[in-house]
């Protein structure tokens, strides 16, 4: 018969990630797939949860019926779009029970154990979030609306630099060209582009600033800067709500993290674990509290 495992799923607007464990905390196996943001629509989504956690499964050495008796929680991006969790609350998935959240809050989760504290997300999008009684956010409304100092954020202003070189604003650097060369340094394709490209598409640019930042690129360096400037802000909010203490999480903390301000970065506070932990830590309690022994 096989175990009782617990499943963890960290679904971004870049990459989702799972990790499947035991019981008593043992690593089985990973995965990791596309986007799984909720802003893609729901088949998207389910899709990459399952790319994600047939990897896992595969690398556990583990049939696809070992998941009729694996417990996930799993956050994902977009959770706040209308009907999203309508959808998810409607999916006959193939796990023994699954919980949703936002992506947010199981980094959240993961980042303190369930204890007090406040995080910001820098990855596609940003977001800060605390905990007392109830969720308490701070941004992260979607892009291009919100989400400052995300890896859309960064990318889009990227763009927006390269068209002013383009247009003689400011002189061409090696940085604008490589921007502009995925475009065919035509403004008319930029624009073509823009009216369907998503969050992750502009947040794809993200890496380009940080490749010429790392060169010593003053506008590219800039642009990291402003966003940090950005996500500082955040980090400040969430303490003045109340939070004790505030972890970065996210995939582009390590590139951010030497421009924040050093008032700020002095208050930052490492994370204990990731969000594929607090996925887990949400279906261990749910679990625990259906009633069901542990395991």
């Amino acid at each position: 018969m096989t175990p009782t495992l617990f499943l963890g799923v960290d679904g971004g607007g870049t990459r989702c990630r799972a990790r499947l464990e035991t019981a008593d905390g043992r690593v089985l196996g990973r995965g990791l797939s596309g986007p799984a943001s909720m802003r893609f629509g729901f088949e998207a989504a389910r899709d990459s949860i399952l790319a994600a956690t047939r990897q896992a499964l595969a690398e556990a050495g583990l049939p696809e019926d070992a998941l009729k008796n694996t417990y996930a929680g799993i956050g994902l991006a977009g959770t706040g779009q209308l009907g999203a969790r309508e959808a998810l609350k409607a999916w006959q998935h193939p796990f023994a029970a699954a919980w949703f959240e936002g992506d947010g809050y199981l980094a959240w989760l993961g980042a303190f154990g369930g204890g007090d504290g406040g995080i910001v997300v820098c990855g596609t999008g940003s977001i800060g979030i605390t905990y007392k009684g109830h969720t308490i956010r701070v941004g992260g409304y979607g892009f291009p609306v919100s989400d400052e100092g995300s890896g859309a954020h960064i990318g889009l202003n990227a763009i927006r630099y390269a068209l002013r070189t383009l247009d003689g604003r400011t002189p061409p650097t090696e940085f604008s060209k490589e921007v502009l060369a995925r475009f065919s340094a035509d403004p008319a394709v930029v624009i073509r582009w823009s009216e369907t490209a998503t969050p992750t598409d502009y947040a794809a640019f993200a890496a380009l600033v940080i490749k010429h930042a790392a060169a010593g690129e003053p506008a590219a360096t800039n642009l990291l800067r402003d966003a940090a400037v950005h996500i500082a802000g955040l980090v400040e909010a969430v303490l003045a709500r109340g939070a004790p203490r505030v972890a970065l999480v996210g995939g582009l903390v390590e590139f951010l993290r030497p421009y924040l301000p050093a008032a700020t970065a002095a208050r930052i506070t490492e994370p204990q674990a990731d969000a594929m932990a607090g996925g887990i830590l949400l279906a261990k309690s749910k679990f625990e509290s259906t009633s069901h022994p542990a395991p």
